[in-house]
This record gives C-alpha cells, sequence and structure tokens, in this order.
C-alpha cells in the first residue's frame, strides 16, 4: 500500500530551534521558487535541523506533501532510486529503474528531502536533474556536506551560528544577542535546570561558544557536559586537550576540525566503561533497545547490572539519542559517534564475540515474535518486528560471513516470510534469500536450505514469477528426500498448488492443496497452525474460483475457527477475503462488499488491503457505480505499483479484473474514464481507503463535495443542472465546447458520480441544504 505523504516523515525533535530566521526566510523563498535546492554546510551545522523547521511553512504548497529520504552512504544511481522510491511511499522499492520512478513521480506535487546528499556522485546528479526535468510539480530539497549541482538548481550555504568576537563582548546581556549562546543556554538547562549565566562568566562562555565554531551540534553536545563541568572546567580542559572539541591545525577542513574533534573530546571525557560501551553499541544497526543491550554488551569487563547507568550517562552526554517508540525507549547513536566508537572497537574489544551476540540475540527474538501465535497479540508482535528489522537484516548479514552461522541466518530469512508479505517487500525478501542461500558457511542439504528455498518461490509465485517458483520448488524438492522434513514438505506441496493456479491447472491444483492441508493437520506446532491458516485462505479463493461454495465455507469456517482460537486476525484477514471473493462470484455483491469493507477496518498487510481495494472496484462495477469503480481501479493501480508490480493475484481471477475495467471504460467512455481514473490515483492511502469505505449513497451527499470543484465548474454544475446541453454551457459561458464537455468530465469524476441526472440532482440537493 501507499504511505502518506506527509511532512511527519521528517526527523521530529523535542527541543526548542534556536534562532535561524534569516536562514529559514531564505530557504522558504528559494523553495518557492526552485525547483531543486542544495543546502549545504559542515557536518553539524543544523542543516536537517533547519528544514525540519522550515519546510512545514511551505508544505500548503505541495497537495501530496513532504517526504523524507536518509541518503547516508549513498553513493549509486539505484541506491538513490531505491531511496527516493522508499520515501514516495513504495513498499517494495529495492529493484525500483529511473524510467520507473519517473513515471511513479509523474504526477505527484511533492517536495522531496534528501539528507546527506554528500556521497552523490555525477551520475547521480544528472539522476536528479532527469528526475526535476520529466517530472511536473515534484521539487528537491538536498542537504550535503558539498554543493550538489543541478541545471536550475539554487545553493544555498549554511554557516555556523554567529559566536561572540574574541575581545568583544563581555556582559551576559551582550553574549545573549548571539544565537550560539542561546542555543548552549537552552540545551544546558535541560540537563540542568538551574544552569546560568552572569557577567563573570559570560566571557568563558563567549570563549567556548567561539571554540566550539558555532557549530549548533557541537553547542549541544557541549551543553551536555555542564552536569559534570563548568564552563570554565570545559574551557580550561579544552586548553589542555587540543583535540577538544577542535584539532586546532589550519591545514584541516573545518569538518574535520569540529566534528570529529568533538567527538574524541566526547570520548576522552567517558570513563573507561563508557568507552567500552560506546564502542559495543556501534554493533547495532539502527535503534535498539534496553534489552538487546543488556544482552548483547554484558560482557566482562562491563556487568550486566551496570549497563543502565552506563547507557543512561552516555545519553546525559549525547552520545546516545533517545527515540520514543510507543512504550519502551530505543537509543541510537549519530552517524559520526557510531563511526567513531567502530574504529575504537577493533583497539578495545572482541568484534567478532560482540556480532555473535548481536546475532543470538535477534535471533531468539526473532523466533518468539514468529513462532508464538498467542502472546503478545498478533498485532504487538509484528510492530516489535518491524522496530527489530534492521538488527536482523545485519545479524543474517554477518551470519552469512561466519563460518559457523551459515544455517542460522538461512532459518531467520526463512522466518521473515509474513513481514515480507505484510509490509509488500518481496523483492527484498528474495534479496536477502539469495544471499543467505549463496553463503559458503551454509548447509547445502539441510532443512534451512529447503524451507529457505520454499519461502523464496512463494515470494516469486506473489510477484506472479512462476517459472522462477518452479525452478526453486525443483531446488527445494532435491533435498526432500536427505530431510524428511513434513513441514517443508507441506509447504512444498502448498507452493506446488498455488503454481498450477496460476498456470490455471485446476485438477492438479486441489489434489494438491487437500494434500498439504491434510499434511498440515498431522504436523505439531504453532508453525504448521500459522500456515494452515495461510493455506485456508488460498483453499477458500480457489473454492469460490471453481463456484464450489459449499467447500469454500467449510474451509473458511475451519480457518477463522483457528484464527478465534489464536486470537490472529493476520490470516483471518485473507480469509475473510477470500470468503468475499466467494460472495463476489456468486453474485451476492453487497455481501462481497461488508466483507471486504471489514477487512480494510482491522488489517495492516499493504497486500491484503490492496487486494480489498480491487475488490471493491469489482463490487462498484457490479453495482453500476462506474465513475466510483474508475477511481478505485486507479488507487489499486497506484498501490500496485509501490508494492513492486501490477494486479496479478491468481492468474484465474485476473480475468475478472479485466472484465470488469474493460465494462466501466464501455460505459464512461474513455476520456472520463481516464479521468476518474486519473482522480482515484492521485489519493493518498488515507483518502483511498477512506472512499474505498465509504457507503456509496454517503458518498454523493458528502458535506466536502462542493470543496472538490472549482469555482468554473460549479458554474458548470449549476447550468448542467438547468438542463443544458454541452453546446448551450460553452456559449452560456463564452467558452469552447470542448472546455465544457472537459468541466462536465471533471465535475463527474470529482464527485463520484455516474452521470448528468445524478449531478443536476447533487446540485439540487446542495441548494436545498
Amino acid at each position: 500500500m501507499l504511505d502518506p505523504l506527509v511532512t511527519s516523515s521528517l526527523p521530529k525533535y523535542a527541543t526548542a530551534f534556536i534562532g535561524r530566521e534569516n536562514e529559514q526566510s531564505m530557504l522558504r523563498a528559494a523553495v518557492e521558487s526552485s525547483r531543486f535546492v542544495a543546502l549545504i554546510g559542515p557536518g553539524g551545522v543544523g542543516k536537517t535541523r533547519l528544514v525540519s523547521a522550515t519546510v512545514g511553512s511551505v508544505a500548503g504548497q505541495f497537495g501530496d506533501g513532504v517526504c523524507f529520504a536518509d541518503l547516508a552512504q549513498v553513493s549509486e544511481p539505484e541506491v538513490l532510486c531505491s531511496r527516493i522510491a522508499a520515501a514516495l511511499g513504495m513498499r517494495d522499492s529495492s529493484k525500483v529503474s529511473l524510467p520507473l520512478l519517473i513515471d511513479l513521480a509523474r504526477d505527484l506535487q511533492t517536495l522531496v528531502v534528501l539528507d546527506g546528499g554528500e556521497r552523490l556522485d555525477s551520475d547521480c546528479l544528472l539522476l536528479l536533474q532527469d528526475l526535476i526535468a520529466s517530472t511536473e510539480e515534484m521539487s528537491i530539497l538536498a542537504t550535503s556536506r558539498r554543493a550538489l549541482h543541478v541545471d536550475g538548481g539554487q545553493l544555498i550555504t549554511l554557516s555556523p551560528l554567529p559566536v561572540p568576537t574574541v575581545g568583544g563582548s563581555t556582559s551576559s546581556s551582550e553574549i545573549l544577542q548571539f544565537d550560539s549562546v542561546r542555543l548552549f543556554l537552552d540545551r544546558a538547562r535541560m540537563v540542568r535546570p538551574q544552569f546560568d549565566v552572569d557577567d563573570a562568566q559570560a566571557p568563558s562562555l563567549g570563549r567556548l561558544c567561539q571554540r566550539l565554531d558555532g557549530l549548533p551540534l557541537a553547542i549541544e553536545l557541549a551543553a551536555g557536559w555542564v552536569r559534570a563541568l563548568s564552563v570554565e572546567q570545559i574551557t580550561g580542559r579544552m586548553d589542555h586537550y587540543p583535540d577538544f572539541p577542535r584539532a586546532g591545525t589550519a591545514n584541516i577542513a573545518p569538518r574535520h576540525r569540529t566534528l570529529g574533534a568533538l567527538t574524541a573530546g566526547s570520548y576522552e571525557l567517558c570513563s573507561d566503561e563508557e568507552r567500552l560501551l560506546w564502542s559495543r553499541l556501534t554493533v547495532f544497526e539502527n535503534a535498539f533497545d534496553l534489552a538487546a543491550v543488556e544482552a548483547v554488551c554484558s560482557v566482562p569487563p562491563l556487568n550486566g547490572d551496570d549497563l543502565l547507568g552506563l547507557l543512561a550517562s552516555l545519553v546525559d552526554q549525547s552520545v546516545v539519542v533517545v527515540d520514543d517508540a510507543g512504550s519502551q525507549a530505543r537509543y541510537r547513536l549519530l552517524r559520526i559517534i557510531r563511526d567513531y566508537g567502530s574504529q575504537k572497537l577493533d583497539q578495545v574489544d572482541d568484534r567478532r564475540l560482540l556480532s555473535r551476540r548481536h546475532l543470538a540475540y535477534y535471533d531468539s527474538s526473532l523466533q518468539r515474535l514468529a513462532h508464538t501465535l498467542q502472546s503478545p497479540p498478533a498485532r504487538d508482535r509484528f510492530e516489535q518486528l518491524r522496530l527489530d528489522y534492521p538488527n536482523i537484516l545485519a545479524a543474517i548479514d554477518y551470519g552469512v560471513t561466519d563460518p559457523d552461522l551459515g544455517n542460522t541466518s538461512l532459518r531467520m530469512a526463512g522466518d521473515l516470510w509474513y513481514f515480507w508479505f505484510a509490509t509488500g517487500r518481496l523483492s527484498e525478501g528474495r534479496s536477502v534469500l539469495r544471499r543467505a542461500l549463496a553463503s559458503p558457511n551454509a548447509d547445502t542439504q539441510g532443512r534451512a536450505r529447503e524451507h529457505a528455498l520454499l519461502i523464496n518461490a512463494y515470494l516469486c509465485f506473489l510477484q506472479d514469477e512462476l517459472r522462477s517458483a518452479e525452478k526453486l520448488l525443483e531446488l527445494a524438492a532435491s533435498l526432500q528426500n536427505n530431510t524428511g522434513d513434513q513441514l517443508n514438505r507441506a509447504l512444498a506441496l502448498q507452493v506446488t498448488a498455488m503454481v498450477e493456479m496460476g498456470y490455471g491447472r485446476a485438477e492438479s491444483a486441489r489434489v494438491l492443496l487437500e494434500e498439504a492441508i491434510d499434511t498440515y493437520a498431522d504436523i505439531a506446532g504453532p508453525l504448521a497452525r500459522e500456515f494452515t491458516m495461510d493455506i485456508s485462505g488460498v483453499a477458500v479463493l480457489f473454492a469460490a474460483i471453481e463456484g464450489d461454495t459449499a467447500r469454500a465455507t467449510a474451509l473458511g469456517h475451519h480457518g477463522l475457527t483457528i484464527c478465534d482460537d489464536l486470537q490472529d486476525d493476520r490470516w483471518r484477514g485473507y480469509i475473510e477475503f477470500s470468503l468475499a471473493t466467494d460472495a463476489w462470484m456468486q453474485g451476492n455483491y453487497n455481501q462481497a462488499r461488508e466483507g471486504a469493507v471489514r477487512v480494510i477496518g482491522y488489517s495492516r498487510d499493504q497486500l491484503l488491503v490492496t487486494l480489498c481495494v480491487e475488490l471493491l472496484a469489482w463490487c462498484a462495477q457490479q453495482g453500476g457505480h462506474y465513475n466510483r469503480a474508475a477511481k478505485l481501479f486507479g488507487g489499486a493501480d497506484k498501490s500496485w505499483k509501490f508494492l513492486g508490480g501490477t494486479f496479478s493475484g491468481f492468474r484465474m481471477i485476473g480475468k475478472h479484473r479485466e472484465t470488469s475495467v474493460r465494462d466501466v471504460r464501455s460505459k464512461l467512455g474513455e476520456r472520463v474514464f481516464e479521468s476518474a481514473y486519473r482522480a482515484g490515483a492521485q489519493l493518498s492511502t488515507d483518502e483511498l481507503l477512506t472512499f474505498a469505505v465509504e457507503d456509496e449513497a454517503t458518498s454523493l451527499k458528502s458535506a466536502n463535495d462542493a470543496s472538490r470543484l472549482t469555482r468554473r465548474e460549479l458554474e458548470v454544475a449549476e447550468l448542467l443542472a438547468r438542463g443544458l446541453s454541452n453546446r448551450e454551457i460553452a456559449a452560456a459561458l463564452t467558452i469552447s465546447q470542448r472546455t465544457a464537455e472537459t468541466h462536465v468530465e471533471h465535475i463527474l469524476s470529482k464527485l463520484s458520480l455516474e452521470n448528468r441526472t445524478q449531478a443536476a440532482a447533487w446540485v439540487h440537493a446542495r441548494s436545498v441544504d
């Protein structure tokens, strides 16, 4: 599914934004006048913070909102394409090409913020130039430590905050005129509320801000030390340690004289235990929680009971950042902090030991999340898996290289199957599985390899790559005699049956499905029950396609009973969707619609929700709501593109989709269909789902309908309600007949109306209200 493009995708900060009024005005003006703006400056100068504080005031210019992409370590065009696509909301963005990205972005009115683009090469800049040239309303705002030259683009250099001049301001009132000093005071009072500066301390604080070069990040980290040191002590330490926080040599680039030295100074101020924990924390990818720290980092000389205190101390010193994530705090290291600590790790510790502990912890976590079906609830387990996912991938990638852990990586990759289904990351899943399967450290004959091959085949099927799925099934079959694993045997039967369904081979598919269901029934354990719920939805859909409502109902009831027993709504949605499809096949369109709407109401599965939007489009077509159906098809197709492809489902039901679209085109006419289809494709995810579940009658009476029309369209609607033809409307408004026809098409599309009679009724109802 598509994610809404909103300013909330930008980084959020809990602290106040200090100063930069002129820079904000300049940045706003640049974004308003240029479609490519590069904000450049040294690391730590506050580029990202300024962007986050500014774009909210210009977001209203972009109908599709503002989205954010972190370009850390990105240097290749292919990866840049993927990051931009992901920022725009594509769930499966790992294989995006520039032409596809241009196609997806062509009609978007959005501001794309690209953060940290200093590694982009000339080919990447050409890609951005092509993207701007090939779209009409997309704008790009990039931050970088170096200039990014794109034709027609605008460069803005962000300088450090102003600081008191040497030998200049001496009183507290005078130095408080400088933003660097005000920033220091604000952050210092967060860790020491009573902190203040008088005239006697003012010169020391002025010198401190000077020595910190006015860099916001350096100032914030320095302010965190006031809990332990006075301003004079910090300044005195700088005198004894030239590299804290600045190297002091003129021939070194400013970013090295500041951030590098600042990080070294932070490290120097830490105790031996804090330094060791800092270095060990660099084994984590992205954010992590306290339980992970205690499990991975509690290796002598660090005691597990002391880790919380040490972690809190690192938080106090701004070495570790705290992120709120529901009921559990999560932690992360800033890039400069993480890089520095990682460089120290090999000097002070055993990286291989820590990486193995990291893998063991996330392997255990994944086993608990993937194989426990009742407690905690499925929704909570999925959310935890989403948070842990970057570290799980890092663990898998490490295991691939470890001589003893190749099989563990294979098993972990196989356990991510539902996560990839639900988030639409099908290509990413296949890529991870390929890496794990290619490891020379993995067993070539074991159960883990067989299972990984089968999951990969399942992913191929979902992307309608049936031949690739068959090849993987053949490889898995060659291992079955060696492993004798019944769960893998049942899964092989299931995926083979689905491939047969894809080819339209109903009889063989039916036999294989029945055998797979029977085989799962004979296997104990939670994973077998989970696959039983999965195959229940597949079997119900197949029975529906075959027109066997009695069997679809029986299988659906059995699957839903298991879901109820396990309080699991993940697979319930697929079963209910399949039952709704059966109702549609039987001509019970209201029942089908009710089922699809119900699933959208509780499911978080992106693939499933898009299937439900498809079914609702079919229902609208059968109910004669052709404009509505066209909009739903437009929204669904946009979702399929962001999920990594087009509607395929099972090829046996694809023909119904084609028939439905063809009928809607015929009833509306090509131009009206295309107008409604485009309107649906322009809806955000929330707007699409709200529209999809909205009752047709409610849709016609929506209180906001009038706001969807332009002033001219309202004038045309009024004349249309008086019974005027397109030619008469054109004459009355002194416009061409073709323009009048276009306005009528837009009115029908925007209001989801089917004909001129409904449009006239809408106008009359509005005048009565």
